[in-house]
């Protein structure tokens, strides 16, 4: 005798169920990451970043974002560029701001456009953070502290201040003969250690023992 057919329905019930639950629970539990990568120094966006998730990988274009679907809730990516170094991200941050490992000065006579030779990087005006070539390419890392200014000076230039941004500067010098970067800072001197004398281990030496008086014969007159 053939069952009902609500029969078999309520067989098939339980399965269906635990299907749909799979189901439901592996789109809850999984995620598209859209993000975008920005300079945090300028607020441009990054382009040709590597975004990798396990053998997955894509990279940001012109704007800076990027999509990788379908992933994990909670997954980690790995951004990576060179002058950005290596981060992690989560797949759900909308955007990751980056601050560059070094900044290149291009220091350049204003009039000229000619690289200035040996131009220095002073962060405060007295410490060098940076010295560069005979072509005026400065590059100081780690970075510097963006919440105070960079002193770019010359021999034969007058000094800029100057507040850096991007991982790329262009920075122009005005000619001012005699003019020179203003003194480094002096370091401490080193304490000369005191001395103190050591006394000599030879014992005093005893005088000579006095020598005994000659016996006068008897009877001498």
């Amino acid at each position: 005798m053939t069952p009902p057919r609500w029969h078999r329905y309520a067989l098939l019930a339980p399965f269906a169920l635990l299907l749909l639950v799979m189901l439901l629970g592996g789109a809850v539990n999984r995620i598209d990451a859209h993000g975008r990568i920005v300079d945090d120094t300028t607020n441009v966006p990054v382009a040709d970043v590597a975004i990798t998730y396990g053998s997955r990988s894509t990279q940001t274009g012109a704007d800076g974002t990027y999509t990788m679907e379908n992933l994990p809730r909670g997954a980690r990516l790995t951004t990576t560029h060179k002058y950005y170094g290596r981060n992690d991200v989560g797949a759900e941050v909308p955007e990751l701001r980056l601050v560059p490992l070094t900044i290149t000065f291009e220091v350049h006579d204003a009039a000229t456009g000619k690289g200035i030779d040996g131009p220095e990087a002073r962060q405060p005006d007295d410490v060098q953070v940076g010295k560069g070539s005979a072509s005026g390419e400065l590059v100081v890392g780690p970075y510097p502290d963006r919440n105070t200014t960079v002193l770019i000076c010359a021999a034969n230039y007058q000094p800029t201040k100057v507040t850096a941004k991007g991982n790329l500067m262009n920075v122009d010098l005005t000619f001012e003969a005699g003019r020179s970067c203003p003194p480094l800072k002096t370091p401490a001197p080193t304490p000369t250690p005191s001395i103190t004398p050591v006394p000599s281990g030879s014992p005093a030496s005893s005088p000579a023992p006095g020598a005994s008086p000659t016996p006068t014969p008897s009877g001498a007159p």
